[in-house]
Protein backbone atom coordinates (compact mmCIF):
# COMPACT_ATOMS: atom_id res chain seq x y z
CA UNK A 1 0.00 0.00 0.00
CA UNK A 2 1.33 3.13 -1.19
CA UNK A 3 1.80 5.66 1.92
CA UNK A 4 1.88 9.93 1.79
CA UNK A 5 2.68 11.22 5.24
CA UNK A 6 2.39 14.14 6.10
CA UNK A 7 2.35 15.09 9.94
CA UNK A 8 0.55 18.44 10.52
CA UNK A 9 -2.18 19.02 12.95
CA UNK A 10 -4.23 22.03 13.95
CA UNK A 11 -5.09 22.03 17.79
CA UNK A 12 -6.06 18.39 18.04
CA UNK A 13 -6.86 16.31 21.55
CA UNK A 14 -6.85 12.48 21.22
CA UNK A 15 -8.18 11.80 24.75
CA UNK A 16 -10.69 14.61 24.57
CA UNK A 17 -13.46 12.70 27.70
CA UNK A 18 -10.51 12.33 30.35
CA UNK A 19 -9.39 15.56 30.01
CA UNK A 20 -12.89 16.97 30.16
CA UNK A 21 -13.83 14.85 33.01
CA UNK A 22 -10.30 15.88 34.60
CA UNK A 23 -11.42 19.54 34.53
CA UNK A 24 -15.25 18.98 34.52
CA UNK A 25 -15.61 21.20 31.57
CA UNK A 26 -17.02 20.89 27.88
CA UNK A 27 -14.31 23.88 26.11
CA UNK A 28 -11.17 23.07 25.65
CA UNK A 29 -8.30 24.15 24.27
CA UNK A 30 -4.62 23.19 22.82
CA UNK A 31 -3.17 26.20 24.82
CA UNK A 32 -4.69 24.80 28.48
CA UNK A 33 -4.00 21.96 30.20
CA UNK A 34 -7.17 20.46 29.89
CA UNK A 35 -6.39 20.74 25.73
CA UNK A 36 -3.51 18.97 25.84
CA UNK A 37 -2.20 16.91 23.11
CA UNK A 38 -1.60 13.16 24.00
CA UNK A 39 1.64 12.44 22.71
CA UNK A 40 0.87 8.40 21.50
CA UNK A 41 4.22 7.47 19.77
CA UNK A 42 7.78 8.10 18.44
CA UNK A 43 7.22 10.51 15.96
CA UNK A 44 7.03 13.96 14.24
CA UNK A 45 4.38 16.51 15.59
CA UNK A 46 3.75 20.27 14.10
CA UNK A 47 0.72 21.93 15.81
CA UNK A 48 0.26 25.60 15.54
CA UNK A 49 -0.11 28.47 18.66
CA UNK A 50 -3.72 29.75 18.52
CA UNK A 51 -2.54 33.18 19.20
CA UNK A 52 -3.14 34.37 22.73
CA UNK A 53 -2.65 37.68 24.12
CA UNK A 54 -1.36 38.21 27.48
CA UNK A 55 0.55 36.20 30.24
CA UNK A 56 -0.53 32.95 32.32
CA UNK A 57 -0.10 34.06 36.00
CA UNK A 58 -1.30 31.05 37.95
CA UNK A 59 0.13 27.86 35.93
CA UNK A 60 3.30 28.61 37.00
CA UNK A 61 3.21 30.86 39.67
CA UNK A 62 4.73 28.36 41.69
CA UNK A 63 7.84 27.57 39.46
CA UNK A 64 8.77 30.21 38.12
CA UNK A 65 8.57 34.33 38.89
CA UNK A 66 9.29 35.25 35.17
CA UNK A 67 6.18 36.20 33.00
CA UNK A 68 4.89 33.25 30.70
CA UNK A 69 2.98 33.95 27.81
CA UNK A 70 -0.85 32.84 27.25
CA UNK A 71 0.03 31.82 23.90
CA UNK A 72 0.63 28.31 24.88
CA UNK A 73 0.48 24.45 23.75
CA UNK A 74 -0.01 21.59 26.30
CA UNK A 75 1.01 18.19 25.82
CA UNK A 76 1.41 15.08 27.69
CA UNK A 77 2.74 11.77 27.20
CA UNK A 78 2.35 8.90 29.36
CA UNK A 79 5.09 6.34 28.94
CA UNK A 80 4.16 3.52 30.78
CA UNK A 81 7.76 2.17 32.38
CA UNK A 82 10.85 3.24 32.31
CA UNK A 83 12.84 4.96 29.73
CA UNK A 84 14.54 8.14 27.82
CA UNK A 85 12.76 10.82 25.50
CA UNK A 86 15.11 12.43 22.94
CA UNK A 87 13.25 15.63 21.85
CA UNK A 88 14.08 17.63 18.91
CA UNK A 89 12.42 20.86 18.65
CA UNK A 90 12.65 23.34 14.94
CA UNK A 91 11.69 26.56 16.11
CA UNK A 92 13.16 30.31 18.09
CA UNK A 93 11.89 32.15 20.31
CA UNK A 94 10.27 29.82 22.50
CA UNK A 95 10.24 27.90 25.64
CA UNK A 96 9.76 24.49 27.08
CA UNK A 97 8.59 23.79 30.22
CA UNK A 98 8.55 20.01 31.46
CA UNK A 99 6.64 18.25 34.52
CA UNK A 100 6.81 15.39 35.90
CA UNK A 101 3.59 14.26 37.34
CA UNK A 102 0.90 11.80 39.46
CA UNK A 103 -0.91 9.94 36.16
CA UNK A 104 -4.04 10.67 38.13
CA UNK A 105 -3.98 14.51 38.41
CA UNK A 106 -1.23 16.20 36.33
CA UNK A 107 -2.80 19.73 35.38
CA UNK A 108 -3.75 19.88 39.41
CA UNK A 109 -0.53 18.89 40.33
CA UNK A 110 1.24 21.89 38.21
CA UNK A 111 -1.36 24.10 39.15
CA UNK A 112 -0.72 23.51 42.90
CA UNK A 113 2.60 23.31 42.76
CA UNK A 114 2.89 19.13 43.54
CA UNK A 115 4.71 18.40 39.80
CA UNK A 116 8.25 18.46 39.64
CA UNK A 117 9.87 20.64 36.64
CA UNK A 118 12.74 18.76 35.53
CA UNK A 119 13.44 21.01 32.45
CA UNK A 120 12.87 24.36 31.51
CA UNK A 121 14.78 25.54 28.52
CA UNK A 122 14.87 28.66 26.33
CA UNK A 123 15.16 28.36 22.17
CA UNK A 124 17.49 30.83 20.65
CA UNK A 125 18.37 28.43 17.89
CA UNK A 126 16.35 27.17 14.90
CA UNK A 127 16.97 23.86 16.02
CA UNK A 128 17.34 22.51 20.07
CA UNK A 129 18.16 19.27 21.24
CA UNK A 130 17.59 17.77 24.44
CA UNK A 131 17.05 14.51 26.61
CA UNK A 132 15.90 13.00 30.30
CA UNK A 133 15.20 9.48 31.64
CA UNK A 134 11.77 8.90 32.51
CA UNK A 135 10.31 6.80 35.37
CA UNK A 136 6.90 4.34 35.51
CA UNK A 137 4.07 5.60 36.99
CA UNK A 138 5.05 9.01 36.00
CA UNK A 139 3.38 11.40 33.24
CA UNK A 140 5.22 14.00 31.69
CA UNK A 141 3.92 17.12 30.59
CA UNK A 142 5.59 19.78 28.04
CA UNK A 143 4.36 23.28 27.48
CA UNK A 144 5.82 25.14 24.76
CA UNK A 145 5.06 29.00 24.59
CA UNK A 146 5.42 31.38 21.86
CA UNK A 147 5.33 35.43 21.80
CA UNK A 148 1.88 37.11 22.28
CA UNK A 149 -0.19 36.83 19.31
CA UNK A 150 1.99 34.46 17.62
CA UNK A 151 0.01 31.60 15.60
CA UNK A 152 3.38 29.96 13.96
CA UNK A 153 3.81 26.76 14.10
CA UNK A 154 5.66 24.16 16.03
CA UNK A 155 7.41 21.43 14.82
CA UNK A 156 8.64 18.12 16.96
CA UNK A 157 10.23 15.05 16.61
CA UNK A 158 9.58 12.69 19.61
CA UNK A 159 11.59 9.86 20.52
CA UNK A 160 10.53 7.66 23.66
CA UNK A 161 13.25 4.48 24.18
CA UNK A 162 11.93 1.92 26.70
CA UNK A 163 14.26 0.29 28.75
CA UNK A 164 15.05 -2.41 31.64
CA UNK A 165 15.81 -1.86 35.25
CA UNK A 166 19.20 -1.79 34.34
CA UNK A 167 18.80 0.76 31.78
CA UNK A 168 18.84 -2.02 28.74
CA UNK A 169 16.69 -0.53 25.74
CA UNK A 170 13.28 -3.08 25.41
CA UNK A 171 13.15 -4.03 22.03
CA UNK A 172 9.70 -5.12 20.44
CA UNK A 173 11.01 -8.33 19.03
CA UNK A 174 9.62 -11.80 18.12
CA UNK A 175 11.37 -14.29 16.06
CA UNK A 176 9.87 -17.29 14.32
CA UNK A 177 12.45 -19.67 12.67
CA UNK A 178 10.32 -22.18 10.08
CA UNK A 179 13.54 -22.37 7.85
CA UNK A 180 14.92 -26.18 7.18
CA UNK A 181 18.33 -27.01 8.50
CA UNK A 182 18.24 -29.21 5.21
CA UNK A 183 18.14 -26.34 3.27
CA UNK A 184 20.69 -23.18 3.19
CA UNK A 185 17.82 -21.25 0.82
CA UNK A 186 15.50 -18.93 2.68
CA UNK A 187 12.96 -16.40 2.67
CA UNK A 188 12.99 -13.43 5.71
CA UNK A 189 10.31 -11.24 6.37
CA UNK A 190 10.94 -8.53 8.77
CA UNK A 191 9.09 -6.03 10.10
CA UNK A 192 10.12 -2.60 11.26
CA UNK A 193 9.07 1.16 12.49
CA UNK A 194 9.84 3.25 9.05
CA UNK A 195 11.30 6.15 11.17
CA UNK A 196 13.14 4.29 13.78
CA UNK A 197 14.34 1.03 11.59
CA UNK A 198 13.65 -0.91 15.25
CA UNK A 199 11.63 -4.38 15.08
CA UNK A 200 7.74 -4.28 15.80
CA UNK A 201 6.45 -7.14 16.44
CA UNK A 202 2.31 -7.71 14.54
CA UNK A 203 0.32 -9.87 12.80
CA UNK A 204 1.53 -11.21 9.64
CA UNK A 205 -0.72 -12.84 6.97
CA UNK A 206 0.29 -14.80 4.09
CA UNK A 207 -1.54 -16.34 1.21
CA UNK A 208 -1.50 -17.15 -2.06
CA UNK A 209 2.04 -19.88 -1.15
CA UNK A 210 0.55 -22.92 -0.32
CA UNK A 211 3.41 -24.67 2.23
CA UNK A 212 3.65 -21.13 3.62
CA UNK A 213 0.09 -19.29 3.96
CA UNK A 214 -0.71 -18.72 7.21
CA UNK A 215 -1.27 -16.29 10.21
CA UNK A 216 1.83 -15.14 12.56
CA UNK A 217 3.06 -12.95 15.07
CA UNK A 218 6.12 -11.90 14.86
CA UNK A 219 8.64 -9.31 14.04
CA UNK A 220 11.29 -11.20 12.18
CA UNK A 221 10.08 -14.80 10.26
CA UNK A 222 12.12 -17.25 8.26
CA UNK A 223 10.79 -19.37 6.33
CA UNK A 224 11.46 -22.23 3.61
CA UNK A 225 9.43 -22.38 0.55
CA UNK A 226 8.98 -24.81 -1.77
CA UNK A 227 7.71 -22.86 -5.01
CA UNK A 228 8.02 -19.40 -6.45
CA UNK A 229 4.62 -18.09 -5.77
CA UNK A 230 3.26 -15.10 -5.72
CA UNK A 231 1.43 -13.73 -2.86
CA UNK A 232 -0.66 -11.82 -0.59
CA UNK A 233 1.04 -10.13 2.99
CA UNK A 234 -0.99 -8.33 5.08
CA UNK A 235 0.67 -6.72 7.93
CA UNK A 236 -1.45 -4.97 10.68
CA UNK A 237 0.16 -3.69 14.49
CA UNK A 238 -1.63 -1.67 16.66
CA UNK A 239 -0.75 1.83 16.49
CA UNK A 240 0.83 2.15 13.06
CA UNK A 241 -0.73 2.04 9.53
CA UNK A 242 -1.24 -1.37 8.27
CA UNK A 243 0.20 -2.33 5.16
CA UNK A 244 -0.30 -5.15 1.99
CA UNK A 245 2.11 -6.32 -0.12
CA UNK A 246 2.34 -8.83 -3.53
CA UNK A 247 5.16 -10.37 -3.40
CA UNK A 248 7.00 -12.87 -5.77
CA UNK A 249 8.59 -15.22 -3.29
CA UNK A 250 12.14 -16.82 -4.96
CA UNK A 251 13.13 -20.33 -3.39
CA UNK A 252 16.07 -20.47 -4.93
CA UNK A 253 17.82 -17.66 -3.44
CA UNK A 254 18.14 -15.83 0.35
CA UNK A 255 15.38 -13.47 -0.12
CA UNK A 256 15.08 -10.58 2.65
CA UNK A 257 11.81 -8.78 2.95
CA UNK A 258 11.52 -5.62 4.68
CA UNK A 259 8.44 -4.00 5.40
CA UNK A 260 8.32 -0.56 6.82
CA UNK A 261 5.48 0.35 9.08
CA UNK A 262 4.51 3.98 9.76
CA UNK A 263 3.54 5.28 13.08
CA UNK A 264 0.14 6.84 13.94
CA UNK A 265 1.18 10.18 14.81
CA UNK A 266 -1.15 13.11 15.13
CA UNK A 267 -1.93 14.26 11.78
CA UNK A 268 -0.32 11.63 9.50
CA UNK A 269 -2.33 10.48 6.61
CA UNK A 270 -2.27 7.53 4.81
CA UNK A 271 -3.48 7.20 0.98
CA UNK A 272 -5.76 4.78 0.22
CA UNK A 273 -5.19 4.75 -3.63
CA UNK A 274 -6.65 1.39 -4.45
CA UNK A 275 -9.99 2.66 -3.14
CA UNK A 276 -11.06 4.26 -6.68
CA UNK A 277 -14.16 5.97 -8.27
CA UNK A 278 -15.92 5.85 -11.24
CA UNK A 279 -15.11 9.18 -13.42
CA UNK A 280 -17.24 11.99 -12.31
CA UNK A 281 -19.13 10.08 -9.90
CA UNK A 282 -19.20 9.13 -5.73
CA UNK A 283 -19.60 5.19 -6.76
CA UNK A 284 -16.90 2.96 -5.40
CA UNK A 285 -15.37 0.60 -7.98
CA UNK A 286 -16.05 -2.34 -7.51
CA UNK A 287 -12.74 -3.74 -7.28
CA UNK A 288 -11.71 -1.52 -4.18
CA UNK A 289 -13.61 -3.98 -1.57
CA UNK A 290 -10.91 -5.30 -0.35
CA UNK A 291 -9.10 -2.58 0.36
CA UNK A 292 -12.28 -1.00 1.77
CA UNK A 293 -12.36 -3.68 4.03
CA UNK A 294 -8.52 -3.15 4.87
CA UNK A 295 -9.79 0.18 6.05
CA UNK A 296 -12.17 -1.60 8.07
CA UNK A 297 -9.47 -3.43 9.98
CA UNK A 298 -7.08 -1.05 10.71
CA UNK A 299 -9.89 0.96 12.77
CA UNK A 300 -10.99 -1.75 14.51
CA UNK A 301 -7.56 -2.55 15.55
CA UNK A 302 -6.61 0.76 16.52
CA UNK A 303 -9.60 1.40 18.58
CA UNK A 304 -8.91 4.74 20.07
CA UNK A 305 -7.75 6.44 17.29
CA UNK A 306 -10.37 8.98 15.39
CA UNK A 307 -10.06 10.08 11.52
CA UNK A 308 -11.16 12.82 8.92
CA UNK A 309 -11.70 10.95 5.39
CA UNK A 310 -10.59 13.39 3.02
CA UNK A 311 -11.84 13.24 -0.76
CA UNK A 312 -10.24 14.73 -3.77
CA UNK A 313 -11.16 14.72 -7.42
CA UNK A 314 -9.04 14.77 -10.99
CA UNK A 315 -9.67 18.15 -12.59
CA UNK A 316 -7.07 19.58 -14.36
CA UNK A 317 -8.72 23.16 -14.30
CA UNK A 318 -6.36 25.17 -11.75
CA UNK A 319 -9.79 26.73 -10.32
CA UNK A 320 -11.53 24.45 -7.75
CA UNK A 321 -15.19 24.75 -8.80
CA UNK A 322 -17.93 24.08 -6.43
CA UNK A 323 -18.89 20.80 -8.65
CA UNK A 324 -15.70 19.41 -7.51
CA UNK A 325 -15.80 20.34 -3.95
CA UNK A 326 -19.04 18.83 -3.93
CA UNK A 327 -17.93 15.27 -5.20
CA UNK A 328 -14.97 14.99 -3.70
CA UNK A 329 -17.11 15.59 -0.21
CA UNK A 330 -19.97 12.99 -1.35
CA UNK A 331 -16.82 10.27 -2.15
CA UNK A 332 -15.08 11.10 1.23
CA UNK A 333 -19.31 10.93 2.54
CA UNK A 334 -19.41 7.49 0.90
CA UNK A 335 -16.39 5.93 2.61
CA UNK A 336 -17.53 6.74 5.65
CA UNK A 337 -20.66 5.16 5.35
CA UNK A 338 -19.21 1.91 4.37
CA UNK A 339 -17.30 1.79 7.49
CA UNK A 340 -20.19 2.69 9.66
CA UNK A 341 -22.57 -0.10 7.83
CA UNK A 342 -19.35 -2.22 8.53
CA UNK A 343 -19.41 -1.65 12.55
CA UNK A 344 -17.24 1.48 12.67
CA UNK A 345 -18.44 4.00 15.33
CA UNK A 346 -19.70 7.44 13.75
CA UNK A 347 -18.53 9.61 16.06
CA UNK A 348 -14.64 8.42 15.60
CA UNK A 349 -15.18 10.00 11.80
CA UNK A 350 -15.31 13.00 10.18
CA UNK A 351 -15.02 13.80 6.46
CA UNK A 352 -14.25 16.51 3.96
CA UNK A 353 -13.80 17.22 0.28
CA UNK A 354 -10.97 19.58 -0.87
CA UNK A 355 -11.73 18.75 -4.72
CA UNK A 356 -8.60 19.20 -7.11
CA UNK A 357 -6.53 21.42 -4.25
CA UNK A 358 -3.90 18.90 -3.40
CA UNK A 359 -3.17 16.40 -6.82
CA UNK A 360 -0.74 14.06 -6.65
CA UNK A 361 -0.18 14.67 -10.20
CA UNK A 362 -0.87 18.56 -10.95
CA UNK A 363 -0.12 17.52 -14.69
CA UNK A 364 -1.58 14.08 -14.86
CA UNK A 365 -1.01 12.52 -18.04
CA UNK A 366 -1.39 9.25 -17.51
CA UNK A 367 -4.80 7.11 -16.88
CA UNK A 368 -3.36 6.01 -13.94
CA UNK A 369 -2.19 9.22 -13.01
CA UNK A 370 -5.73 10.47 -12.81
CA UNK A 371 -6.73 7.45 -11.12
CA UNK A 372 -4.01 8.33 -8.37
CA UNK A 373 -5.60 11.99 -8.23
CA UNK A 374 -9.24 10.58 -7.86
CA UNK A 375 -8.76 9.38 -4.55
CA UNK A 376 -9.47 9.36 -0.62
CA UNK A 377 -6.85 9.91 2.51
CA UNK A 378 -7.40 9.39 6.20
CA UNK A 379 -5.78 11.77 8.51
CA UNK A 380 -5.12 10.60 12.17
CA UNK A 381 -6.81 12.97 14.67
Amino acid sequence: MKKIVSLIAFCILFNFNYQAQLFGRKTISIADCSGSVNITESGVYTLQFIGNNGYDLKSFEKYTKDSVSRNLIWSYFDPGGLGSILMTVKQSKQSIYCFETSLENPCNDILTGKATLIKLKEINDSISKWDFNVLEKKMYVFIFSAPSKSTEKLTFDFSYIAKDIDGVEIRDEKRVDLREKSNSKYTYIRIRNARTKKPISGNLTISGSKDVDGYYITSDLFLTLAKGNKSFIKTDVRGYFSKDLEYKFNPGKIDTITIDLEPLTIGATAQFEEIEFYRGTSTIMKGSEKKLKRLVDFMALNATVSIEIQGHVNDKSKINKPSSIRLSKKRAKRVRKYLIYNGIYPSRMTFEGYGNTKPIFPNPKQAYEEQANRRVEIVIK
